[in-house]
């Protein structure tokens, strides 16, 4: 698909907000790109390895009360680390439909704009036939 010069991507508006984010808060720009690296890499190693804790605690030679805590512990681990991933996926997901309402937003006033201006000039042609059409 080309790029039009009135209609823009909404991957273009959220690469700005982060051009301008680095420009005016840093240490935010830097915690952003902290954020994605552990979203990505780290949280999902994190929830695997817990995943892999509690299959065990099945065959574990305990009481049943020992079993239930320790699950309990390993799903309070998952849920600590696994909230912030949602959260961050959310954001994400969040800024993107806000670009993408923005991108439909300056599309169609771009297009009635341009409407606007053909109804101007097909009322002046029809004015020009009239008065051609009068003589």
């Amino acid at each position: 698909m080309h790029n039009h010069a009135h209609v823009r991507h909404p991957k273009e508006l959220v690469q700005e907000a982060k051009d301008r984010r680095r420009r005016e808060h840093k240490l935010l720009y830097y915690n952003d790109l902290v954020l994605e690296w552990i979203t990505n890499h780290v949280l999902a190693s994190v929830i695997l390895f817990d995943i892999a804790l509690i299959v065990p605690l099945l065959t574990l030679n305990a009481p049943d009360t020992v079993k239930i805590t320790l699950g309990v512990i390993s799903g309070s681990w998952i849920q600590w680390w696994a909230l912030p991933a949602l959260q961050r996926s959310q954001n994400k997901t969040q800024a993107q439909n806000e670009a993408k309402a923005q991108v439909d937003h300056e599309t169609l006033t771009y297009l009635a704009k341009l409407q606007d201006e053909q109804m101007t000039e097909l009322k002046g042609i029809t004015e020009i036939l009239r008065v051609l059409k009068d003589k």
